[in-house]
């Protein structure tokens, strides 16, 4: 069976631009939102942060504390971070998720970031959030309907 990815960012997704001033934030309303848009939804979630430096793998006795906190959060709801976007220095987030793509070929996916700065071209995969609010309700409604279409379109 082909999987459904999620990449995405942390900052500004999971925390606000108003949560910055301490590093690591995570604004557990916002997971929650977001955890349940993953799991109606099937996707397998890809770390695109900054974030995924302290990420060596799903349950790795070596992650950063930020990342373990993150793991039992989603572990809460039945999801793992299955992996991480590989690191290309001074290339854009955009790159780094094509990369991921020509090795691992998902049946669908969409990416869901509060920087459009890191992508040369929007795409119809991207969902663009807005970081003064996070990852709300209405976000995830609103990617759900994306992603619908995305399946639609390779049903054909």
């Amino acid at each position: 069976m082909k999987r459904r990815y999620c990449f995405f960012n942390v900052d500004g997704l999971l925390n606000r631009s108003s949560d910055w001033k301490k590093p690591f934030t995570i604004n557990y309303g916002l997971v929650n939102f977001f955890c349940h848009f993953l799991s109606q939804n099937n996707l397998i979630p890809i770390l695109t942060s900054s974030w995924r430096i302290g990420f060596n793998g799903p349950g790795d006795e070596n992650n950063a504390p930020y990342i373990k906190e993150l793991e039992e959060i989603f572990k809460a709801y039945g999801l793992k971070i299955y992996a991480k976007t590989p690191y290309l220095k001074g290339r854009p987030r955009e790159k780094e998720i094509e990369r991921f793509l020509y090795f691992h070929k998902p049946l669908n996916y969409i990416v869901i970031d509060g920087n459009p700065d890191e992508y040369e071209r929007t795409g119809s995969h991207i969902f663009f959030i807005d970081p003064e609010t996070g990852f709300t309700e209405t976000d995830a409604k609103r990617a759900s309907k994306l992603l619908s279409k995305l399946d639609k379109k390779i049903a054909g």
